[in-house]
């Protein structure tokens, strides 16, 4: 699995650079989400994962934070079990996502619901 330093990514540098429209234009979120979920080791991005990152950004652009699984699962009709076959280390694949659009829309980081 390839993993890489938020504090340090040339992909996380880039897409703060971009600012707010990495996250508000849906082809520069698909882009940067294809990219983070690359180097997060996810070899084939399936439309279940595009699903659910389409419920990642409507959950910053509409509530400012980070969705919870729970969430995720209701938002896109899968299994939590399905969830979890599709992203292995969410905890670090969130973070990686929340690091960047936490500061490029002004939110606090690590604003998550938990239930």
């Amino acid at each position: 699995m390839s993993r890489f330093s938020i504090l340090s990514s040339a992909v996380r540098r880039h897409y703060l650079s971009l600012g707010p429209v990495c996250v508000k234009d849906e082809n520069i979120w698909d882009e940067m989400i294809s990219k983070i979920l690359v180097k997060e080791g996810i070899a084939v991005i399936t439309s279940e994962h595009r699903k659910v990152m389409a419920a990642v950004r409507t959950s910053y652009l509409e509530r400012e934070r980070a969705p919870s699984v729970k969430e995720i699962c209701e938002l896109t009709g899968l299994t939590l079990s399905a969830f979890f076959n599709l992203y292995t280390d969410w905890a670090h694949t969130i973070f990686v996502i929340d690091g960047i659009v936490s500061t490029v829309l002004g939110i606090p980081f690590g604003s998550f619901e938990c239930c």
